[in-house]
């Protein structure tokens, strides 16, 4: 198969949303390439998060249709990780940290089999790979905000997934772990995942982004970052000239 002939990591085709009869995304259509990082880019209210959650089939849209490499999402639902937003998780839940990255191997053992020593060897291994060894047997809830995200990309590594959907995972930490955090991404890409990554800084993007996607309720622009993160289209996402 030829390079143009490989089918996109993520293919979203005419995604149409609405909340109580109000369209929150119209007609939004976009497609990623494999092994590269898109952020996903507009004001509050524009529609991002959704985009993540009716991509996953979380929310039911009025239109449209989603494919992953080339499959129908049903068919492969298990090659997606997703990273909530931290404000959306009860971070009091009892649970180790250990046992959050085992839940990234469920899908793949089903609902009748435990992770067992290769599971947990797995675990491991992705702990060290975002230093999070140490904590392996603390409880979630005494982490810090950036360490909880880098547990939840530990996850995703054990999990084998090869297109991950990650809402703004750089709310609420310090500038040395979200650089901490932009190498463990950079490494996935470099390893040949795909991310969609939700971000709200435009100052990082050519740094941290290959492509970018800007959303205002309906798909302003998609492609690579020298070529569409423009000051015309960042103007036309955001309502106004933006310094």
């Amino acid at each position: 198969m030829t390079r143009d002939a490989v089918p996109p990591a993520l293919r979203v085709d005419g995604m149409t949303v609405a909340y109580h009869g109000d369209p929150v995304l119209w007609d939004v259509s976009l497609e990623l390439r494999p092994g590269c990082i898109t952020g996903v880019l507009g004001p509050n209210g524009a529609g991002k998060t959704t985009l993540l959650l009716a991509t996953l089939g979380l929310l039911h849209p009025l239109a449209g249709r989603v494919e992953v490499h080339g499959q129908p999402l049903e068919a492969v639902r298990q090659r997606i990780a997703y990273i909530p937003q931290r404000r959306s998780v009860d971070w009091d839940f009892p649970t180790t940290v250990m046992d959050v990255v085992l839940m990234g191997t469920y899908g793949r053992l089903g609902w009748f089999r435990r992770p067992g020593r290769k599971e947990r060897g797995e675990a491991q291994h992705a702990l060290e790979l975002v230093e999070l060894e140490h904590v392996a047997e603390r409880q979630i809830s005494e982490l810090s905000g950036g360490q909880q995200q880098r547990v939840f990309l530990a996850r995703a590594f054990v999990q084998h997934a090869d297109l991950l959907l990650m809402d703004e995972p750089f709310a609420g930490v310090d500038a040395k772990t979200e650089r901490s955090i932009v190498r463990l991404l950079h490494r996935l890409r470099d390893e040949g995942k795909t991310l969609l990554v939700v971000h709200h800084d435009l100052a990082t993007v050519p740094e941290y982004f290959d492509e970018v996607a800007l959303i205002n309720r309906e798909l302003i622009a998609c492609g690579p970052v020298d070529t569409v993160f423009t000051d015309e289209h960042i103007e036309r996402t955001y309502g106004g000239a933006i310094r």
